[in-house]
């Protein structure tokens, strides 16, 4: 009866140290899904049009995104076309960003309508790439000095590790729009693997091991946290054949994504860290 006993009790003990690691299992896979920051390129073109003004042809426009969030956060400004003194004919865009222009196309007050078209890397002005999700890209014209000589509109995308491509309903101001999200490959695993490169383990408590199996040449690396800061950042760097360490045991537990880049090749590897 005694062994029966004991049996019972291992039985239950082992139970629970299963429904334990379950736990933490999906703990850390919400975690992930949580602070996922998948890196990739937005592609968009629109169609424009407006009535003559008293300015004929001459126009003015910008484009910038923003996330979906109450009151929503600008990210970016990627294309104005116009003088500052002009501002006040895209107050929208001038109000949210605070006329912010970096790192977007400027060039001089367009002369004709036609189709516009830009890119967006995944990354805000700080140049860190934000966290997956849904956003809105911003259009906005001006061409004249009435209130109705005016149009701004918007069209949501989701940001994330599956590529997307739309054709959103236009308006008379913006026509034939497309939008395409395309990320870039993301890997998560106990060992992960792309090409030449190998980052483990995954979770780790702070160190990360990088092994190259081939040489890399003036190449950069970067890490950032789950809050769009880089941590760790290294340039025109001479990767060899090997081990590469990155001791990461200062930082707070959570997830990191770690990005190479050599000439046109750019690997990106989320890693979590758990102490």
């Amino acid at each position: 009866m005694c062994k029966r006993i004991n049996i019972t009790i291992m039985k239950t003990k082992t139970i629970g140290i299963k429904v334990f690691l379950l736990s933490v299992i999906l703990c850390c896979i919400a975690t992930i899904s949580t602070y996922s920051q998948t890196a990739g390129t937005l592609t968009f073109s629109s169609g424009t049009t407006a009535p003559s003004s008293d300015y004929g042809l001459k126009h003015v426009l910008v484009v910038w995104l923003e996330n979906t969030a109450n009151p929503s956060v600008f990210i970016k400004t990627r294309a104005k076309f116009g003088k500052t003194s002009n501002d006040d004919h895209l107050a929208e865009w001038a109000a949210k960003s605070n006329s912010n222009l970096v790192d977007a196309v400027t060039a001089a007050t367009l002369t004709s309508y036609g189709t516009i078209t830009g890119t967006w890397d995944g990354t805000n002005v700080s140049e860190t790439v934000v966290p997956d999700g849904t956003y809105n890209l911003y259009i906005e014209m001006g061409w004249g000095e009435g209130t109705n000589d005016h149009a701004a509109k918007f069209f949501s995308f989701t940001k994330g590790a599956t590529a997307q491509h739309l054709t959103p309903t236009g308006t008379t101001n913006f026509t034939n729009v497309v939008i395409d999200w395309n990320p870039v490959a993301t890997l998560i695993g106990s060992v992960e693997n792309f090409d030449n490169v190998n980052v483990y383990p995954n979770p780790t408590t702070g160190i990360v091991n990088i092994n190259f199996s081939n040489e890399l040449q003036g190449a950069s690396m970067k890490v950032v946290n789950s809050v769009g800061k880089t941590v760790v950042s290294e340039s025109n760097i001479k990767i060899p054949v090997g081990t590469k360490l990155i001791d990461m045991s200062k930082y707070q537990s959570g997830l990191y994504i770690i990005t190479f880049e050599s000439g046109n090749l750019k690997y990106n590897y989320k890693v979590l860290i758990d102490k």
